[in-house]
């Protein structure tokens, strides 16, 4: 016997009718979503409008699949990061900049302090750090979880080919500042924690004099500090992502991260989003360096100019670390160091944008 109903409408009862009953009441407008229903032998009113038997056609269309979350080869990643690169250009610049610059004039203004020799009992001077750099440091601070924001949004507009205002782009990186301060503090924090105490206790060994165990203990700390650092960076891998586009905390953003990196441990190691991450940002760095190291070189051999033995290049270079202001080749030196920091680092979130799509689309399909 098919089932029947009972149906109320502003507090009076109407049937028991079949379910083709209700939809020709529906139809006919008779029955409306907000109509409560309850079948016949039970005690339970629904709405109308949970029975998708009755109001399938008035059912919104499913979201449609995000097509940017696929498994990409490795052509295609390098493709679209100069895609995104080239699309998103001008808008890397404004948004690195914010950092760019009080970074620039916080390196200006910080003290020179010369390298102790450790080994003839030298100790750590004294470094008092001028007003203007803890103001440029906390300026960074404020600026670099929009600048960070800023550069997820601009890669994955360009991705998408969506047509956003710098302006709209600027506010969404506003809305997500305290999501991306708090995942960045924890970030850093723990490399902080993991880099500076076993850094510590290395100077320390050092400073106790040189001795077979002494020895052994530095490069076992070293050894640790480096292992601990790999595995933060394995482990922080995808966080910029997860931070600007999740809507979870910062511990959970971490989690997803995580996730993200060590998600198909069976697959090939290159299709893998943790080998794939660390080889992008390998790259990346080395580019980085030799393209600093080109920039510099003629800066260097400018201000080697004259010098004709290694005590002058030593008494040079102990010059220049305890001069008190930096003169102008020095100046120029480190702008063009700063300029290309800044030109480059958007390749650097243009890759991750697309691998942060490429792990989520491997993740879901291993799920």
């Amino acid at each position: 016997m098919p089932d029947e109903w009972m149906v109320r409408v502003e507090g009076r009862e109407y049937g028991p009718v079949d379910l083709e009953t209700l939809r020709e009441w529906k139809n006919e407008g008779r029955l409306i979503r907000s109509n409560e229903l309850c079948r016949i032998g039970e005690d339970r009113w629904v709405l109308a409008a949970e029975f998708p038997e009755i109001f399938a056609d008035e059912l919104p269309p499913a979201a449609p699949p995000d097509l940017i979350v696929r498994r990409r080869t490795w052509r295609e990643i390098f493709r679209e990061t100069i895609r995104i690169y080239r699309g998103g250009f001008w808008r890397f610049m404004i948004f690195g900049l914010l950092t760019a610059v009080p970074m620039f004039f916080m390196q200006w203004n910080f003290p020179r302090v010369p390298f102790p020799d450790f080994l003839n009992g030298e100790t750590m001077p004294a470094v008092t750090i001028p007003p203007i750099c803890w103001i440029m440091f906390l300026l960074v601070i404020l600026l670099w979880p929009i600048s960070t924001a800023g550069f997820q949004y601009v890669a994955d507009d360009v991705l998408r080919g969506r047509r956003r205002s710098l302006a709209a782009q600027f506010s969404a990186t506003v809305e997500r500042f305290g999501k991306m301060l708090g995942t960045g503090l924890l970030v850093y924090f723990s490399y902080f924690f993991w880099f500076f105490i076993p850094l510590t206790a290395m100077i320390a060994l050092l400073s106790a004099g040189l001795s077979i165990i002494s020895l052994f203990l530095y490069l076992l700390v070293g050894a640790f500090m480096v292992y601990m650092n790999a595995r933060l960076f394995i482990n922080f891998l995808f966080w910029e992502q997860t931070a600007a586009f999740g809507d979870d905390g910062a511990l959970l953003a971490v989690r997803e991260s995580k996730e993200l990196a060590r998600c198909v441990p069976d697959a090939p190691k290159m299709d893998r989003p943790l080998y794939r991450g660390a080889t992008v940002a390998s790259l990346w760095l080395l580019f980085l360096l030799f393209a600093v190291i080109a920039v510099q070189f003629p800066f260097t051999v400018a201000r080697l100019r004259g010098v004709e033995n290694p005590e002058q290049a030593m008494a040079l270079m102990q010059a220049l670390s305890q001069a008190k202001t930096p003169d102008a080749l020095m100046i120029a030196s480190d702008i063009a160091s700063a300029v290309m920091n800044l030109i480059l680092r958007p390749l650097l979130a243009a890759s991750f944008i697309v691998l942060y799509y490429d792990a989520k689309a491997r993740r879901g399909r291993n799920d």
